[in-house]
C-alpha cells in the first residue's frame, strides 16, 4: 500500500484530499477541522469521508439538527449510543463482543457527557476505536454564532484531557465563505480550516483525454464534456455551437439515443437560463429522438422519451399550462409502464394528478393518484416508504375523506394501501432510516432465494 500511486484523475484528487486530511490528523494540537471547498469539490470531500466510514467504525457521521446549544450535545450523545446499538447484532455475527453500555451521567454538563461517552467507547474497544472522528452534519444552521459558541465550549472541555479527549477529533465540511472565523480567533491552536481545491469540474475532460479514445465516439465524448461545461458557465452561444457539432456526429453515426441526450442537456440549460421557448423546442426534439431510438429497438428508448416529456411538462408548468403538462405526463407514464419502472411511472402519475388538481379537475386528479399507487407495485417493497410513492400516499390521504364524494374515494384508497404496504400500512408508510432500507432489501432478497 505504501507504493500505491493514483492512476486516474479521480484517484489523484482523492489522494490530494487524503494528504490534506493527514496534515490535520498529524497536528498534535488541532481538535476541530472545518474542510472548506466549493460546491463541486464538496462532493469529493463527502465521498472521501463516506469511504472512511465504510472502512472504519472510528469515523462516525452525526446528523442531529442544531436547534440550540441546550439540546445539541444531548442529541449527539443519543445518536452515538444508537450508532453502537444498531451495529451490536452485526458485530456479534462477526465474532466481536459488542458489550459496551453507555456510562451513567452524573454531574457532567451535556458537552462533558458527550466526551465521556465517546471516551468510554474508545476505552472499551481500543482495537476498534483507537480514536474517534465525529463528523458533525447538522444541516443548515440558522444560529451560526450560537453554534460556534457551543463548539468553543466543547473545545474547552476537550482541553481538560479528560475522557480520552486527546483521541477525539471533530470535523465539519461545507462551502461557507469564512467558516468559524470567531472560533478561530478564540481557539487558534485547536481550530484548523482546510481550503480544499480539487478542480472536480475538470474531471470529465481529463478522463476523456486520458482514455485516448479516437474516432466518432471519442469526438462525441469530448464535445459532450464541453457541452456540460457550457451549461455551467452560462454560455448560450457556445452551447449552440457545440450542440450543432455533437448532433453532426450523432446524425452521421445514426445514434438517435445520443442525439436525445444532447437535446436533453440543451433543454436543461435553456430552462436554467429561463429561455422557455428554446427549452421547450429542445425537449420536444429529445422526445422525438427518443421515439426514433425506441423504433430502432434501443434499450433506453422509453426512458429517453420519458425524460423528454418530463422536460416539456416542466416548461408548461412554468407557463401555467396545466393541461398541456397533463398530456405530457400521461404519455410519459405509459412509456415508464412499458419498462415497469415504478419510480418513473409513479412520478409521472403523481405530477399528472397534481396538474389536474391545479386545473380544478379533482376527481380526475384522484384517478391519476390511484393509478400512481398501482404503479407502486413495481417498486421494491423495502423502498416504497422512502420513494416518491410516499408523497402520492400522503397526498391521497389528504385529498380524501372530507366531502361525501371524497369519502367514498377514501373507502377505495385504504384497500390499495393495504395491498401495497400490508395491514399495518399507517406505520409502514413512515420513511425508514438508510440502514433499515438496506437491511430490508437484503432480507427480501433472501426470502426470494428461499422461495
Amino acid at each position: 500500500m505504501q507504493n500505491w500511486q493514483p492512476t486516474n484523475p479521480v484517484e489523484r484528487r482523492l489522494m490530494a484530499a487524503h494528504e490534506d486530511w493527514l496534515r490535520f490528523a498529524k497536528d498534535q494540537h488541532a481538535r476541530l477541522l472545518y474542510w472548506r471547498t466549493d460546491a463541486a469539490d464538496l462532493e469529493l470531500v463527502k465521498a472521501y469521508f463516506q469511504s472512511q466510514e465504510e472502512l472504519s467504525c472510528a469515523v462516525i457521521r452525526l446528523v442531529s439538527p442544531f436547534e440550540g446549544a441546550a439540546q445539541y450535545a444531548d442529541a449527539l450523545a443519543q445518536e452515538l449510543a444508537r450508532f453502537y446499538e444498531n451495529r451490536r447484532e452485526g458485530s456479534a455475527a462477526r465474532g466481536v463482543t459488542a458489550d459496551w453500555t453507555p456510562p451513567l451521567r452524573g454531574s457532567e454538563t451535556s458537552t462533558q457527557y458527550l466526551l465521556m461517552l465517546t471516551g468510554s467507547l474508545i476505552a472499551h474497544h481500543p482495537d476498534i476505536f483507537p480514536g474517534v472522528v465525529l463528523i458533525l452534519a447538522p444541516g443548515i444552521v440558522s444560529k451560526n454564532r450560537e453554534f460556534e459558541r457551543w463548539l468553543d465550549l466543547l473545545l474547552d472541555d476537550m482541553s481538560q484531557q479528560a475522557w480520552g479527549s486527546d483521541r477525539i477529533r471533530i470535523v465539519q465540511y461545507g462551502a461557507a465563505t469564512d467558516p468559524l472565523a470567531w472560533l478561530q480567533g478564540r481557539q487558534p491552536d485547536r481550530v484548523r480550516v482546510i481550503h480544499g481545491r480539487y478542480q472536480m469540474r475538470s474531471v470529465s475532460r481529463e478522463l476523456v483525454a486520458q482514455s485516448g479514445e479516437r474516432g466518432p465516439s471519442g469526438q462525441f465524448r469530448r464535445l459532450f464534456v464541453e457541452l456540460s461545461e457550457a451549461l455551467a458557465h452560462d454560455d448560450p452561444k457556445r452551447l449552440e455551437s457545440l450542440r450543432r457539432a455533437a448532433l453532426e456526429v450523432t446524425a452521421g453515426q445514426k445514434w438517435p439515443d445520443q442525439s436525445a441526450v444532447v437535446h436533453l442537456l440543451a433543454g436543461a440549460a435553456y430552462l436554467k437560463w429561463q429561455s422557455h421557448d428554446e427549452a421547450l423546442a429542445a425537449y420536444e426534439e429529445a422526445t422525438q429522438r427518443g421515439q426514433q431510438a425506441l423504433e430502432q429497438g434501443h434499450a433506453a428508448g422509453n426512458k429517453l422519451i420519458v425524460n423528454g416529456l418530463f422536460g416539456e411538462a416542466s416548461v408548461h408548468l412554468i407557463r401555467g399550462r396545466y393541461m398541456d403538462a397533463v398530456r405530457c405526463y400521461d404519455v410519459a407514464a405509459s412509456h415508464a409502464a412499458a419498462e415497469r419502472d415504478g419510480i418513473l411511472a409513479v412520478e409521472a402519475r403523481r405530477m399528472q394528478g397534481w396538474c389536474l388538481e391545479k386545473a380544478g379537475r379533482h376527481q380526475e386528479a384522484l384517478d391519476a393518484g390511484f393509478t400512481a399507487l398501482d404503479a407502486g407495485h413495481w417498486i421494491e417493497p423495502a423502498l416504497r416508504a422512502n420513494s416518491n410513492l410516499q408523497r402520492v400516499t400522503a397526498w391521497m390521504l389528504n385529498q380524501t375523506g372530507f366531502f361525501e364524494k371524497s369519502h367514498k374515494r377514501r373507502e377505495e384508497l385504504v384497500p390499495r394501501l393495504k395491498h401495497l404496504y400490508g395491514d399495518n400500512w399507517a406505520e409502514a408508510i413512515k420513511p425508514l432510516a438508510a440502514q433499515d432500507v438496506s437491511r430490508q432489501l437484503v432480507d427480501d432478497a433472501g426470502d426470494g432465494e428461499a422461495s
